[in-house]
């Protein structure tokens, strides 16, 4: 997984849901089917998908951690950084 395509703040948190995610389905759920316990085989793979639903929302493309990482030295210095709209007059 390429950590360089999420905001420093959530590099760590995707990389542990990450791997939170891959040990229900490497480890727990092949016990579990072997034993036949579909109810928990469900519940195995929702909570992973839950998981991978979390580390979709926080992944981004590198152009945006890259201007993210901007706006935040520009902050750092003291420079405004809000984001500006148009008003809904202009076309």
């Amino acid at each position: 997984m390429k950590l360089n395509q999420f905001l420093e703040s959530d590099k760590e948190k995707a990389k542990r849901k990450l791997a939170s995610a891959e040990f229900l389905l490497n480890e727990l759920l092949p016990d579990e089917i072997e034993n036949n316990n579909f109810d928990e085989c469900i519940d195995l793979c929702l909570s992973a998908a839950e998981m991978f639903k979390d580390i979709k929302r926080m992944h981004h493309p590198e152009q945006v951690v890259h201007l993210h990482e901007i706006a935040t030295q520009l902050l750092s210095k003291g420079f405004d950084v809000s984001i500006v709209r148009r008003s809904a007059y202009e076309s």
